[in-house]
């Protein structure tokens, strides 16, 4: 489907090289040639020419435009997005009837772009119809908000927490699995400290789903920090801190 673009304040009519493709076969026929153009040999003869050109330090970004569509089974298939300038370009192998029919097929479609499409409309429709356009655009705006929103999310997701983060949650581990254990000087940390330093960080990354600390997800820093503070080991091993904390103690 063709489409209009805005460039440099002014609408520009652009064609997909699948449409483009069509145009060519159509005049070749009307003209009396039986071969075939191919979408794959166009693309292949617009990647050519966009080579070679980049030799010369030339770049055609607004005659192609790399994009996709989507074929008869789903799938999504590359194509260019073609402006006048690069359907003209691409036309220079053509006969000249079939340049010439083109090239008044896109002159009578620019004219269409000219013509008022509200001219024979009534005031009130005409406002109406301009009011709907409006929203449409808004609507539009919108949409792409929500979909950076949605990129910025995801990014997000994958993000990990900085250095100075990972030295936070390792030295919170370290205060916590020493309190546990009653404190430095505690007999309990002497004989049983690689025990519970192991296991909290077992817990931790299995809790997490990381295979390291340092990967932890910058959206679960607030969640891990708390985690850690509210650790507590299995109740089995509280009791052998207590009874060897308490022995000593006794002796």
């Amino acid at each position: 489907m063709n489409e209009i673009i805005t460039m440099n304040n002014e609408e520009v009519l652009t064609m997909t090289s699948l449409e483009v493709v069509d145009l060519i076969n159509k005049f070749r026929e009307e003209e009396g040639n039986e071969v075939v153009k191919r979408h794959d040999v166009l693309l292949r003869d617009i990647r050519n020419e966009l080579k070679i050109l980049e030799q010369f330090g030339i770049t055609n970004a607004h005659n192609f435009v790399e994009v996709v569509y989507t074929d008869a089974k789903g799938e999504e298939r590359p194509c260019y997005k073609l402006n006048k300038a690069g359907i003209m370009q691409m036309l220079n192998k053509e006969s000249a009837l079939v340049r010439y029919k083109t090239q008044q097929y896109i002159e009578a479609l620019e004219d269409r772009l000219k013509q008022d499409p509200y001219e024979n409309l009534s005031t009130e429709m005409k406002a109406l119809l301009m009011h709907d356009k409006k929203i449409q655009a808004v609507q539009k705006e919108v949409s792409e908000v929500k979909e950076d929103i949605r990129y910025v999310k995801a990014i997000a997701e994958k993000s990990t927490i900085d250095y100075e983060q990972q030295e936070n949650i390792r030295e919170l581990v370290n205060i916590r699995g020493t309190e546990i254990l009653g404190g430095k000087t505690a007999p309990a940390y002497k004989s049983m400290s690689k025990k519970i330093f192991q296991s909290l960080w077992r817990d931790y990354k299995k809790y997490f789903k990381v295979n390291s600390y340092k990967n932890t997800a910058i959206k679960d820093y607030e969640n891990a920090i708390r985690y850690i503070q509210n650790w507590h080991p299995k109740y089995d091993t509280v009791l052998d801190i207590n009874m060897i904390n308490s022995q000593v103690a006794f002796a």
